[in-house]
């Protein structure tokens, strides 16, 4: 069974494992797939080898005192300026993390019937999000098997209406079944569950979140903005000459990135 999740404070470098690597998990955009709804959700992970994780946090906190905030002040990318956002992404980009590697849900057509049943099944809120979960876990695994190896520390931004005891029951599922996550990078560690407030480094992973699902989601007029991300290329988790969108931008279902889509641009990054 996995181990119990565990709800958390900010805490320092571990010294337990040679390799240890910090991971930080958020969200953005609705779970819903009404009108109302937005037209994606996002969830993006931040991952920090452990002893870089101090230097992440000096430059947040830099990043803080450039913005004209008090210190310790909770950043949050939907609070921003438009130039305060460009100036988030461009610091994430130069940053001490590892890399960035997010889940595009494409919502528009989840509530159509098809022969699998699986879209239908994950438009209900709760399963549109482990379902992206397990799109993360696979490319967070992925990304410490091919950088040395090593365990992850892995601690969510808490979700509001989500009963985190899924997250664990959905975490022993999946460590049962048959898929593709290399599980021996989560050896030893029960995710944790966080907030902003508490664990400041999620604040990063919201700056990731937002900055792509701003680059994605029309606003009031049809228009995104596709400059935050592309300024996070430097930091987007690309395996060898594979395309973006298989390792650091994974798009589902994968037709909306198809030619002719409006996120075919994510596969020219």
């Amino acid at each position: 069974m996995a181990p119990a999740l565990a709800a958390v404070g900010d805490s320092g470098p571990s010294s337990f494992c040679a390799v240890l690597w910090r991971v930080y998990i958020d969200e953005a955009g609705d779970r819903g797939i009404s009108n109302l709804s937005s037209a994606h959700f996002v969830v993006s992970a931040v991952i920090v080898r452990d002893t870089r994780d101090g230097d992440v946090r000096d430059e947040l906190a830099a990043l803080r005192n450039a913005m004209g905030r008090k210190p310790g002040q909770v950043l949050h990318f939907q609070k921003f300026t438009h130039s305060q956002r460009i100036k988030a992404s461009q610091d994430l980009a130069g940053s001490s993390i590892g890399a960035i590697t997010s889940a595009i849900l494409c919502k528009r057509g989840f509530d159509q019937p098809n022969p699998a049943g699986d879209l239908a099944y994950i438009a209900n809120p709760d399963p549109m999000y482990l379902w992206a979960v397990r799109l993360m876990l696979e490319r967070v695994s992925w990304f410490i098997r091919d950088h040395g190896g090593g365990t992850a520390i892995v601690t969510f931004a808490h979700v509001r209406r989500f009963q985190t005891q899924k997250l664990h029951d959905y975490r022993s599922a999946l460590e049962r079944g048959d898929t593709s996550i290399e599980w021996s990078a989560f050896a030893g560690h029960p995710f944790k569950i966080g907030s902003p407030d508490r664990v400041e480094m999620l604040q990063v992973a919201d700056t990731a979140a937002s900055a792509l699902f701003r680059a994605v989601e029309p606003d009031e007029f049809g228009n995104v903005e596709r400059r935050y991300l592309e300024e996070l290329v430097p930091k987007i988790y690309r395996r060898g000459t594979s395309p973006i969108t298989s390792y650091g931008l994974k798009v589902f279902p994968s037709s909306h990135c198809a030619d002719g889509t409006p996120l075919a641009w994510l596969r020219t990054l």
